[in-house]
């Protein structure tokens, strides 16, 4: 079993992860069947506060091995347990409800999300087997937990405009960036530049062509044909035409958004009308849906792209170019001349993560300097895109400073102290009995 699916699965079941020494482990089992506190008529049993623990953990939070430490751990722990519990309670109260359909789409997410740790479904079952449960039960624990979350979350939302909070203090935001500083690491080198990125179009005649054989290929799939065959045949998309048009698991943001669109429109065997993208002409076979992901086939015919045709287009991106030295306004080139799908704009942008072809282009620029054009390679499309960019500013990198965390960190600090606010007024009202290690505390 891999690790990400061990934690996830050691969540839902309660099971220690390795991470836990054994006498911490042992000090948790001993107590499990208690009552450790009463939220109005709601009992939180200690099996429930070691199951949110190992939620913690599995988020990343360090449980404590000392003894005495993991005490304090565990009455902290209890509080936030309290709060979550607390806010479930007044949610209903005050009639919120959640629909199965939210809850099902939250919950099929996360079991996706566990799936994809797994080689098969297969071993995803075995998995779970080896934790005497099955996917049926897994499914309602995290069915539990979601509905939770997802009802405090409304409810504090709908309290959220009727509260006040303590203004946030710059002494504040200044002591929470030192205390994360460390954990932020370096800040990368980045550039915020804006772009006019132009695709290159084949010429009307080959476009017609093109939908032509994607028209006929559709009448054919439609009759029955094989469509993996059918892909075999007139796909022109390298990447999947020789796996009968596989794409495999793909989620929506993953695709261009007029792929995707169609996509998650689909039903379980549909075949999609033609979807016009700038890679040329598609037609969809939807085959599975898991939670956000669809797992599906296609057939993509591209018009034929002639050497004329990428040539017309290096000239007008040294027109753009051109144009944008002599003082054009970018914005309105973008609108003119850009390609729809692409960004027009980076704002502080790692460089690290931009395409060689960006960073060589980069290599001496300055704020205000136009750069381009830059031949980019798309895979699926006939030619090269060309990008011209006109930076606007770059950063060598080096440390964070408070500045540039500052606006975060006031915000960050402002929910905090709304959610503290909204559960003190909850607490007040609200009788609370905490019984911990036989010593109940009551408020």
């Amino acid at each position: 079993m891999r690790l990400a699916a061990a934690l996830w699965l050691s969540v839902a079941f309660g099971v220690f992860p390795g991470s836990v020494s054994p006498a911490a482990a042992q000090n948790l089992s001993q107590r499990v069947d208690g009552i450790v506190a009463i939220v109005g008529d709601t009992a939180i049993l200690q099996s429930e506060l070691q199951e949110y623990v190992f939620r913690l953990q599995a988020q990343g939070v360090e449980i404590p091995q000392d003894p005495a430490q993991l005490d304090a751990f565990l009455r902290q722990t209890l509080e936030s347990k309290i709060n979550q519990v607390l806010l479930v309670l007044h949610a209903e109260r005050e009639g919120i409800t959640i629909t199965e359909a939210e809850i099902n789409e939250i919950v099929d997410d996360q079991i996706a999300r566990v799936q994809r740790n797994f080689r098969s479904i297969v071993e995803y079952e075995q998995a779970l087997a080896s934790e005497g449960i099955t996917s049926a039960e897994f499914r309602i624990r995290l069915t539990e937990q979601a509905r939770g979350e997802l009802i405090a979350q409304r409810y504090l939302q709908m309290k959220a405009g009727t509260v006040q909070p303590d203004p946030v203090t710059e002494d504040e935001i200044r002591e929470m960036f030192e205390m994360q500083k460390e954990s932020l690491g370096p800040k990368p080198a980045s550039v915020t530049l804006k772009q006019v990125v132009i695709a290159p179009k084949p010429a009307e005649s080959a476009q017609e062509v093109a939908r032509l054989d994607a028209e006929e290929a559709l009448s054919r799939a439609r009759s029955g044909q094989d469509f993996a065959l059918l892909a075999s045949e007139y796909s022109d998309d390298p990447g999947s035409k020789d796996n009968g048009g596989q794409l495999g698991w793909v989620r929506q943001e993953d695709v261009v958004p007029e792929f995707g669109e169609a996509l998650f429109a689909m039903q379980v065997g549909d075949i999609s009308d033609i979807v016009e993208t700038s890679f040329g002409y598609h037609i969809i076979k939807l085959d599975r849906i898991r939670g956000d992901e669809r797992s599906a086939r296609h057939i993509l015919v591209s018009p034929e792209m002639t050497p004329e045709d990428a040539a017309r287009y290096r000239q007008l991106a040294e027109d753009v170019a051109a144009a944008l030295r002599q003082g054009a306004d970018i914005d309105s080139l973008i609108r003119i001349h850009g390609d729809p799908n692409e960004r027009a704009s980076l704002t502080d942008f790692p460089r690290d993560r931009l395409p060689e072809e960006y960073n060589a282009a980069l290599t001496g620029a300055a704020a205000d300097d136009v750069v381009g054009p830059i031949p980019m390679r798309v895979p699926g499309i006939s030619g090269e895109k060309w990008i011209v960019a006109e930076i606007i500013e770059i950063s060598a990198g080096g440390e964070w400073t408070l500045d540039d965390w500052r606006e975060t960190m006031r915000q960050q600090l402002e929910q905090e102290k709304m959610i503290t606010k909204i559960i003190d007024e909850l607490r007040e009202k609200t009788y609370i009995d905490v019984r911990f290690e036989g010593s109940p505390v009551t408020r």
